[in-house]
């Protein structure tokens, strides 16, 4: 009834670097600046499980209800890296950037040249306008390319059974169609590497004596990007496939070699007086997707406040607002909208945060806060869903006192007023909310600091 589950980890990293940086000559408007780095990395690790949570174990000690990842691998990284800050006029800078980085593993990944370049220009001695645009280059994380066979469990929607019974989509809610059923997955040494452009323009205004504004706008764009085959998708094509038509009731070829891949990755029970071809497992493993691009609006507002009597204050407010959120998972596929999806998408649509710092002599305090927009419930497909869950705001508050030149106390609170997630009904797994929520209430701290030098 009762026993020890033990996993040994190990991780190690060995990196250097050689960076060189100063003023290359001058122009008439000032100094041109120059930066320049070599790096280079090794790294490694090791992830053994408990053998009687690994899927594959058929021992009579295999654990009820319990699963696990493993793996290991080793990959070497080199890169070379320049920078230029270029003064063209008094009132406009160049910047300009150039990184060769190299992979060495199983993976396909081998290396790539990236860049970026950007504007700023002074037009008022207030006012700053910049822009950017630059290219990325990434290799897939360790552990999606070096994971053994591994187990998890996860809530789907069984999209087949659904419009098989003769429902659309938006009418099936409840256990019959959405349940939780065992997952397998494994690594994938084939990926590539992700490649991506991004674009920024903004500007900062100082709109009078320590108050500036800063507003920018982004977009960014990435191709083969690495994450695992979707659920929401996967689903969709098996009934797309199993059923012979789309949701729009265009037909498709049920022994295509597209409807063969879908249908083999998702194992169901079958039908008998007990069962109702319900999934028993499907089988997952990362993918490099067709395309992902986002866009949104960062925004920051500062003021500062210096008394002679009450001390100095600085306040702060920062709002991000994604605009869209779209994916292609493969070439073909149509693009989604996930911004919005609950089930696709763990992010928030908006985020919010401020803070009040107090200074006055050897004392110190602080408020600070942010807040998480509203989401959509993660099953709004169940009658009576909300439209949205509340927003979560969470408070802080700190203070400390320099007792002499090098020792400090003092103590900090965060989630002051001990606020709790928002609960989700149509989520039916504990801790009943998402997953991107903390579900720790009120913390406090004492702080001791002191300096030796």
């Amino acid at each position: 009834m009762m026993t020890n589950v033990k996993t040994d980890a190990e991780s190690s990293v060995t990196q250097g670097g050689f960076t060189l940086s100063g003023d290359l000559f001058d122009l008439p408007a000032g100094a041109v600046g120059m930066a320049a780095t070599i790096e280079f990395a090794s790294q490694e690790y090791d992830l053994k499980p408990d053998a009687r949570i690994v899927p594959t174990y058929t021992g009579t000690e295999r654990i009820f209800n319990l699963t696990g990842t493993g793996g290991g691998g080793d990959r070497d990284r080199y890169a070379l890296g320049v920078e230029f800050s270029v003064p063209v006029f008094e009132t406009l800078k160049l910047n300009l950037a150039g990184r060769y980085d190299k992979y060495d593993d199983i993976t396909d990944v081998d290396g790539a040249a990236t860049w970026s370049a950007g504007l700023e220009w002074r037009p008022f001695s207030n006012l700053l306008i910049r822009g950017s645009h630059a290219t990325s280059f990434r290799a897939p994380d360790m552990h999606y390319v070096f994971a053994q066979e591994s187990g998890f469990f996860v809530q789907v929607f069984d999209e087949y059974r659904c419009r098989r019974d003769g429902f659309d989509i938006t009418n099936c809610g409840g256990a019959n169609y959405s349940y939780f059923i065992e997952g397998r997955r494994r690594g994938n040494s084939a990926l590539e590497e992700e490649e991506g452009k991004s674009t920024t323009i903004g500007f900062v205004w100082d709109v009078v004596d320590n108050l500036s504004v800063s507003v920018d706008w982004y977009k960014i764009k990435l191709e083969g990007a690495v994450n695992d085959i979707s659920t929401a998708y996967l689903f969709q094509n098996e009934a797309d496939c199993r059923l012979g038509q789309r949701r729009d009731g265009s037909p498709v070829n049920s022994n295509s070699a597209q409807c063969q891949f879908f249908t083999g990755l998702v194992q169901r029970v079958g039908t008998s007086p007990f069962t109702d071809d319900e999934i028993a497992q499907y089988r997952s493993f990362p993918i490099n997707q067709s395309m992902t691009e986002t866009r949104g609006i960062d925004a920051t507002v500062r003021y500062r406040l210096d008394t002679d009597r009450f001390g100095n204050y600085d306040f702060n407010l920062g709002w991000t607002h994604v605009l869209a959120l779209n994916e292609e998972g493969f070439p073909g596929s149509g693009i989604q909208d996930e911004r919005d999806d609950p089930r696709r998408n763990l992010n928030f649509r908006s985020r919010l945060n401020w803070g009040v710092q107090w200074e006055r002599g050897d004392w110190a305090a602080n408020v600070n806060g942010y807040r998480l927009g509203s989401q959509i419930p993660w099953n709004n497909l169940v009658p009576g869903a909300p439209d949205r869950i509340a927003p979560y705001i969470i408070w802080n508050a700190g203070l400390q006192k320099k007792i002499t030149d090098k020792m400090t106390i003092g103590f900090a609170v965060q989630n002051l007023l001990d606020k709790i997630a928002p609960s989700d009904d149509t989520n039916n797994s504990y801790p009943f909310m998402w997953n991107t929520y903390s579900p720790i209430g009120r913390e406090v701290f004492a702080n001791f600091n002191y300096k030796f030098n």
